[in-house]
């Protein structure tokens, strides 16, 4: 059995709390309780987990699903492959963007207004600095509204994060098509 996401999931939630149901479990986890008993099942069968009797104990709840010792190696295994696998594709995204803001340096483009979430425009601006590019992030907003409380002169470029954004609004800004870019 081929261990995924859904099931690293599970195993850091029994790892980290006492959980007596599958639907805490799916609560805990975001995954429907449907997934949640497909996989529990799995993980059982595996010896990753085992469910322990607490009856004698009059504050505990009768049972809770409990991480055997297999189960924290396999939590662990998993835990390296998906850090590895994000790191992976952090990189594959940090690539995109660099050669994206460096083809914008490159038409000489110097002074960008950025419209998207803030996590990206804190990344804009470490690629930026990181490759010495010959660009400024003058403004962010996180969406088209908040570009009217910027002059028009006051930027080169307007690089969106989401090019599906209503083509009205951006008429109604007075921006032209010929200074608004995708980021992507």
């Amino acid at each position: 059995m081929l261990l995924s996401e859904k099931h690293f999931q599970i195993l850091e939630t029994l790892g980290g709390q006492e959980i007596s149901t599958q639907r805490q479990l799916a609560e805990h986890t975001g995954i429907s309780l449907g997934q949640i008993n497909y996989v529990l099942k799995q993980l059982l069968s595996k010896g990753f987990v085992k469910i322990g009797n607490f009856r004698k104990n009059p504050h505990k709840i009768g049972y809770a699903y409990i991480l055997t010792p297999k189960g924290i190696e396999a939590k662990s295994k998993l835990a390296a492959r998906f850090i590895v696998s994000k790191l992976k594709e952090y990189n594959n995204i940090r690539g995109k963007l660099a050669k994206r803001l460096i083809a914008i340096a490159k038409n000489g483009h110097n002074r960008i207004l950025f419209i998207g979430p803030e996590i990206l425009k804190n990344f804009i601006e470490c690629i930026i600095y990181e490759k010495a590019l010959a660009l400024v992030l003058v403004a962010h907003c996180e969406n088209w509204n908040d570009v009217e409380q910027y002059d028009d002169n006051f930027f080169d470029l307007v690089v969106e994060f989401n090019a599906n954004q209503d083509p009205k609004i951006k008429k109604q800004m007075g921006i032209s098509s010929d200074r608004v870019i995708s980021l992507w």
